[in-house]
C-alpha cells in the first residue's frame, strides 16, 4: 500500500520539530520506509509495514482498517529522554489528526504507545508508536 507509507512518512518529513530532533541521511531526515542504509546515524525513524490489514466494509463501500508501527530509535546513552520526546512527537503528529492518501478517506487514526521496542541490541533505544487507521476507499 504505497499511499499510506507515502502519506506517512510525508507528515513525519514534513514537520520541522521532528527533523531536528532526527539525524540526517543524503540531506533528508533519518526516517525509513524499509531497513536502514548500514550508514545512517542514530536518532532515526522506521516506518513499518502493517501488521493488520483487514477489511472494514460497510453495505455500500470497500474499507479496511490498517496497524502501522513507527519505531523511533537513538543510540544507548542511559537515557531515554531524547527517544521518547521523539516518540511523542510522533504520536502528536498522528493523534486524531487528518491523514490525506490517495484513493482513500481516511475517517479515524489513532496513535497509542509509546511502547519499548525490543528488536535492536543493548546499544540502541527504541520506542514504538502504534497507528490505527480506519479508511474508505473513494472512486
Amino acid at each position: 500500500m504505497g499511499a499510506l507509507t507515502k502519506a506517512i512518512y510525508e507528515r513525519l518529513a514534513s514537520d520541522p520539530e521532528l527533523r531536528a530532533m532526527l539525524a540526517t541521511y543524503q540531506g533528508h531526515p533519518a526516517i525509513f520506509t524499509g531497513d536502514p542504509p548500514g550508514d545512517a546515524q542514530f536518532p532515526m525513524i522506521l516506518v513499518h509495514g502493517p501488521h493488520s490489514d483487514t477489511p472494514d466494509d460497510t453495505k455500500t463501500s470497500l474499507g479496511r482498517e490498517v496497524m502501522r508501527d513507527i519505531a523511533c530509535y537513538t543510540e544507548g546513552t542511559g537515557s531515554v529522554a531524547d527517544v521518547e520526546a521523539i516518540a511523542e512527537r510522533v504520536r502528536q503528529l498522528f493523534h486524531r489528526a487528518s491523514l490525506p492518501v490517495d484513493g482513500y478517506r481516511v475517517w479515524l487514526v489513532q496513535a497509542s504507545g509509546p511502547t519499548t521496542a525490543s528488536d535492536r541490541d543493548d546499544k540502541v533505544q527504541g520506542r514504538v508508536v502504534t497507528l490505527r487507521l480506519r479508511m474508505q476507499q473513494t472512486g
